[in-house]
């Protein structure tokens, strides 16, 4: 414990603000532990059981959601979902599960949605921004990343279900795992007095410098929300849950994070030929800026520590998240941090990747 301790202290000197980890080995309860600032402004500590935004980690307990539809019979993986949208562009052509697997063609809406904190999104509305900047592609190519189609995945659960996508995922994934300190802000009340703030590194971009992503171009249009500054800036409600929803809207603690790993890796939320939707049949991928390797339904090969693990890394203005699980130790280890970039090569967007490395290492030894 003192080492991991060391390790985040050391995270935190290098310009972080605060951070939470937490890892699970078996059936051991989850080891967890916080450093750092939930908020800079009244000085108050981060505390191991203040809940964090996510993210795109949010995705994994939504395929998984999707999935279990499918286990419970109520949906076919294979069914085109025309049978749902019937009015999206090239629907026919698109498989359930190639909503949830990155390799569906649709567009993307992420890098062109205005910020407006104080907006609130429909779904649909953000499958119309993608629409309206971007040309689909033909399905089954390539793996591309794309948030749209976690969108569309939560439609689709809300018109299956009848219920709010939070409520399915709920019911579905966190109560039979007995995680309560996680939720979907975008379709159900949350305990927001337990959220730490974010803070957001802007910078001045370089005269001439590029604006593509891999080469550090910004993520989001943050122009009109937070100026350009080389300060930390508070960035806690830049991004509305609403306007990520299904791609990008949940809260969580590391600790129930790891639980929710060891859970959907111990056969306790699909059975085993439908976590295999999931897990199985990767694509390779290459995302600039992320340890990304191969990709699943919701879920990527990453190295870490020199192994590999299976999960997700997700990133929201001033928040930062790595979710993942090895089988072959049985170690899950979950870490959120409340500064980030969008930048994706900068220290505040991808820092603590090297610090989870570290942490496993540590654990391991």
């Amino acid at each position: 414990m003192n080492t991991l301790k060391s390790i985040l202290d050391t995270y935190l000197a290098d310009g972080a603000v605060g951070a939470s980890l937490a890892y699970v080995r078996g059936d051991a309860e989850p080891v967890a532990l916080a450093a750092g600032l939930s908020d800079r402004a009244t000085g108050a500590p981060v505390s191991t059981s203040q809940l964090f935004k996510i993210g795109s980690c949010t995705k994994t307990f939504v395929a998984a959601a999707l999935v279990k539809l499918g286990e419970l019979g109520r949906i076919d993986l294979g069914e085109p979902v025309s049978r749902w949208f019937p009015d999206l562009p090239g629907a026919e052509a698109i498989s359930v599960r190639q909503l949830i697997n990155h390799r569906n063609g649709l567009p993307e809406f992420e890098y062109y949605i205005p910020m407006d904190p104080s907006r609130v999104w429909k779904p649909s509305e953000l499958v119309d921004i993608a629409f309206n900047n971007e040309k689909p592609k033909a399905p089954n190519g390539p793996a591309v990343y794309n948030n749209t189609g976690y969108v569309l995945a939560g439609m689709l659960i809300e018109a299956v279900t009848g219920a709010p996508l939070g409520a399915y995922v709920r019911s579905a994934v966190l109560e039979p795992l007995g995680l309560k300190d996680t939720w979907s802000p975008a379709t159900e009340p949350f305990p927001a007095e337990r959220m730490v703030q974010g803070y957001y590194h802007r910078p001045p971009p370089a005269a001439g410098a590029s604006t593509d992503l891999a080469s550090g171009g910004e993520m989001w249009r943050m122009d009109g929300v937070l100026p350009y500054s080389d300060e930390l800036q508070d960035s806690s409600n830049c991004f509305p849950y609403s306007g990520a929803y299904g791609c990008g809207d949940m809260v969580s603690t590391p600790s129930d994070m790891v639980r929710f790993m060891r859970g959907l890796f111990s056969g306790k939320v699909l059975s085993a030929p439908f976590f295999a939707e999931m897990f199985d049949k990767r694509a390779i991928v290459s995302f600039p800026g992320t340890r990304m390797r191969e990709t699943g339904a919701g879920m990527f090969q990453s190295s870490y520590g020199g192994r590999a693990f299976y999960g997700h890394q997700g990133s929201i203005p001033g928040y930062v998240t790595v979710m993942q699980y090895d089988p072959a130790s049985g170690l899950g280890v979950a870490m959120t941090s409340n500064v980030g970039s969008g930048n994706r090569l900068s220290f505040q967007a991808s820092g603590l990747h090297d610090v989870v490395d570290k942490a496993i290492v540590a654990i391991l030894d």
